[in-house]
């Protein structure tokens, strides 16, 4: 027998007891988001409580995800729900407003690569008469009672209404809101069945001002939800939050923002605002920012409203406010700006920091080209400064150091190099008068330096700027052990530098330090640092494989599979997937397959938990996996191949800016491993990936301004053998990278560009197109070669592909006698060269 629903219970949207209707538009427009064509995306229905919100989102909930009462989520848990979808999602949020929760909300959803948008969903008077009718229709058929035949009160939304047929019903007055919660009361002594009926109920209790309210978490947010409505609701809460900010520490972030919009109890709140962890990267502390500083602009004084503004804006960056933070650091630039006219020296300086910090908070929003810009003006700034005063040499040492980061960024090598090669400078001659203040400062610009150095291929001035960056590292660290940290990641940030541009002994030995250091730290404090241990044994373990020395990467892989396995919780899972993966690039036969399938194993159910931390090192697991499993299970490789191609949505590019270089090297692997067992449009289908990776991070990840135009090249080699008339296309593509990513300079001695070049000729040569281009690709090709100074062998393969251009050329003798003035012009007699490479006699060219 089914229970008899309460009062209360029959006003719960749940029980649907009075059946949907109306909110055709609104109807409408949520069928074409949920059927978009984008493949994930985030909309937020919004409206005053009681409009219908949750009745018209159930009508998708088979379709969509639903989060009701959205604007009550903390934001790390709606966060986690928007990375749990694979494939195409659609996710509701229902709430009762927008602001800046939405706003943070929306924008973090970007980054996970959601589009956002928000319907408003607002009361409909013209349907309040027949919503009455039909309420009290359906209201009186479930309780048995006779249809009544009042007319409709004034109401604001569906709720109000929907509770007036209710009392209608039973036959109590149905005009006066107040009366009506009361009868509600009355009539259902139990718990209120919903959060409005709860603060409804609060709220009219609480008109007898003897009468105070519990100081529970329940009654307190239920109070605040009470005095978005309710006027007397809002004076007792802000009454009893100013005389007892305390209370701060029982209520969530989401009731409290009433309050933190409001100047009164935001003062008095905001202390234990901001020291509450609870609220760190909520949107809460910005918005309270927000009202002290709008409450103080019209008293304070140009410095405290620009300090404020600056504020503003670091609490808003925190709780993902990213445009709105840009928008506070142009107003403390501006005012900065007013005060350096009427006083230069003054506030100079302070001018400076103002622009650098907005060009971070312009970098969050991609803005690089105006990030630049504010990094070079705040040069400009300190280098005013520092020339009035020399004490400003080292914020200009600074912000020389963060312009090379911008150029960086933006793919400028040259001009990164050289401003962080004058911060260099700056900080040799700081660290000169006074090496205890500056020690630090000269060993991370150092570090800085060698980057920059690797990046526009000077190696051995690269080697040298890091060895002294790890000297000047340990320095630091043998003065003050605070420090052994910081230098232990230095350490092992170089040695992935050193391998990756060439000097393995070095990288092993640098990892090798870096690993000495970690001992003696995870000894003291092995919860914090035997992570850090394991990770960089299992590093240590592949560098000494690549040295040809197996048996001791082996000895250092299993130690970091050992120390990953005593690790704790999530952090030692990740860990030991990642010991596990690499130890199973070390091994051979069956055991490295069991290896690579516990990593996937231990990084399955922590992506599920945390995607945003893991979905990188789950791909590469499985990237690893498949690639093993081809010699020993085909049939179970070729299905993890065909997941990841077809069912994995794309990774967002926040992510793959830190480890996208991790996954590219496993998906280009693969795709090699899979073209060689002749699974062609498997093997495209990863090089195809690997591609978009690398072009997605051009200008964001360092080795983006390589990997993309070698992985285009890969893409159109395998397309050729799988004869594709693409082929031609994706090899002149591949050229056309080489160019965009790389300067002329970089690329008069770079092999690989020289064999993209080749490639197109040879396709050119093949298809009878483009054969005059061809000729001079061929050329250039030959030129580099040379330049770079190539084996005998692929210096000959170079030659070929000319020689393949003349014989394919409608007119082979015209061709030969370009050739001859090419070589002729470019490559003289006069000029020595080295037997390995010799000059070609005009008639094989």
């Amino acid at each position: 027998m089914e229970r008899i629903l309460s009062p209360g219970e029959l006003l719960d949207a749940r029980h649907e007891v009075v059946p949907f209707h109306g909110r055709a538009r609104e109807s409408a427009a949520l069928a074409r988001w949920r059927d978009g064509a984008e493949p994930a995306s985030l909309l937020l229905l919004h409206g005053p409580s009681g409009v219908g919100k949750t009745r018209l989102a159930g009508r998708f909930a088979d379709d969509v995800r639903v989060v009701d009462d959205a604007e009550l989520v903390p934001w790390p848990e709606l966060v986690r729900l928007l990375r749990e979808p694979v494939g195409r999602a659609r996710v509701l949020l229902v709430a009762r407003g927008t602001g800046w929760w939405w706003s943070a909300v929306r924008q973090r959803a970007g980054d996970l690569d959601y589009t956002s948008a928000d319907l408003a969903l607002a009361p409909c008077p013209e349907e309040h008469a027949a919503s009455f009718a039909s309420a009290c229709a359906h209201f009186a058929d479930f309780l048995g009672r006779p249809r009544p035949t009042a007319p409709a009160p004034v109401a604001e939304t569906f709720h109000d209404l929907h509770l007036a047929a209710l009392a209608v019903v039973h036959g109590s007055p149905a005009d006066d809101p107040v009366e009506r919660v009361r009868w509600l009361t009355d009539a259902d002594p139990a718990a209120p069945a919903t959060r409005r009926l709860a603060e409804d109920a609060l709220a009219v209790t609480l008109l007898d001002e003897r009468i105070e309210p519990e100081r529970t978490s329940d009654a307190l947010e239920t109070l605040l939800g009470a005095a978005a409505r309710w006027p007397h609701a809002l004076h007792r809460a802000e009454r009893l939050f100013t005389a007892d900010p305390e209370l701060v520490s029982v209520v969530g972030a989401a009731p409290l923002t009433l309050l933190a919009e409001r100047p009164e109890p935001a003062r008095a709140i905001a202390r234990q605002v901001f020291q509450d962890p609870r609220f760190h990267g909520d949107a809460l502390p910005a918005v309270l920012t927000r009202t002290l500083l709008r409450d103080g602009a019209r008293r304070a004084a140009k410095p405290e409203l620009a300090e404020l503004h600056g504020m503003l804006g670091a609490r808003a960056a925190l709780a993902a406010l990213r445009e709105e933070a840009v928008r506070a650091a142009r107003a403390e630039v501006a005012l900065y700006r007013e005060l350096v006219a009427r006083d230069p020296v003054g506030y100079r300086a302070a001018l400076a920091d103002a622009v650098g910090d907005l060009g971070l908070r312009l970098i969050a929003v991609g803005r690089d080209g105006e990030a630049l810009a504010a990094a070079e003006e705040a040069v400009a700034l300190c280098r005013e400064a520092a020339e009035a005063d020399e004490g400003g040499t080292p914020q200009l040492a600074a912000a020389l150091d963060r312009l090379g980061l911008r150029h960086a960024a933006l793919g400028r090598r040259g001009e990164a190099l050289a401003s962080v090669s004058q911060a260099a400078l700056l900080h040799q001659e700081l660290h000169r008068l006074d090496p205890m203040r500056f020690g630090l400062d000269f060993a991370k610009v150092t570090h800085h330096l060698a980057v920059r150095l690797f990046d526009v291929d000077r190696q051995a001035e690269a080697g040298d700027a890091a060895r002294w960056a790890l000297l000047r590292w340990r320095q630091v660290a043998d003065a003050d052990p605070r420090y052994e940290a910081e230098f232990s990641r230095t350490l092992t940030s170089v040695a992935a530098l050193l391998s990756t541009f060439g000097l393995p002994e070095e990288a092993a030995a640098a990892a090798g330090e870096s690993i000495t250091v970690l001992r003696r730290l995870a000894s003291a404090n092995p919860r914090d640092f035997e992570p850090e241990l394991a990770a960089s044994l299992a590093h240590l373990g592949t560098l000494l494989h690549r040295l040809g020395r197996p048996e001791e990467a082996l000895a250092a892989s299993r130690e970091a599979v050992g120390l990953g396995r005593r690790a704790e919780g999530g952090r030692g899972g990740a860990v030991l997937a990642e010991a596990l993966g690499r130890q199973a690039d070390l091994l051979a036969g069956p055991e490295r397959v069991v290896a690579a399938v516990e990593a996937v194993d231990l990084l399955r159910p922590l992506v599920f938990r945390s995607p945003m931390t893991h979905q990188v090192e789950f791909a590469v697991a499985r990237a690893r996996l498949a690639r093993l499993l081809l010699d020993e299970d085909p049939g179970a490789a070729l299905r993890i191949a065909g997941e990841e191609l077809t069912g994995r949505r794309r990774l967002p590019r926040r992510l793959l800016v830190a480890d996208g270089g991790k996954l590219a090297a496993q998906w280009r692997a693969l795709a090699d491993a899979l073209a060689g067992q002749g699974h062609r449009e498997a093997a495209l289908g990863f090089a195809e990936r690997v591609a978009v990776l690398w072009r997605d991070l051009v200008g964001r990840h360092r080795g983006a301004s390589v990997g993309y135009p070698l992985a285009v090249h890969r893409v159109a080699e395998l397309a050729h053998v799988g004869g594709s008339p693409q082929a031609l296309p994706l090899a002149r593509q591949a050229v056309l990278a080489w160019r965009l990513t790389r300067t002329p300079d970089e690329l008069a001695t770079e092999l690989r560009y020289a064999e993209s070049l080749s490639l197109y000729a040879r396709l050119c040569a093949e298809s009878g197109r483009e054969l005059d281009r061809a000729l001079s690709a061929a050329h250039r090709a030959v030129l580099v070669l040379r330049d770079g100074r190539a084996a005998p062998d692929r210096f000959a393969h170079g030659v070929q592909a000319v020689e393949a251009v003349v014989r394919a050329h409608p007119d082979p003798q015209a061709a030969r006698a370009r050739t001859r003035a090419m070589v002729t012009r470019d490559w003289p007699t006069a000029e020595p060269a080295p037997d390995a490479w010799p000059r070609p006699a005009l008639d094989e060219a």
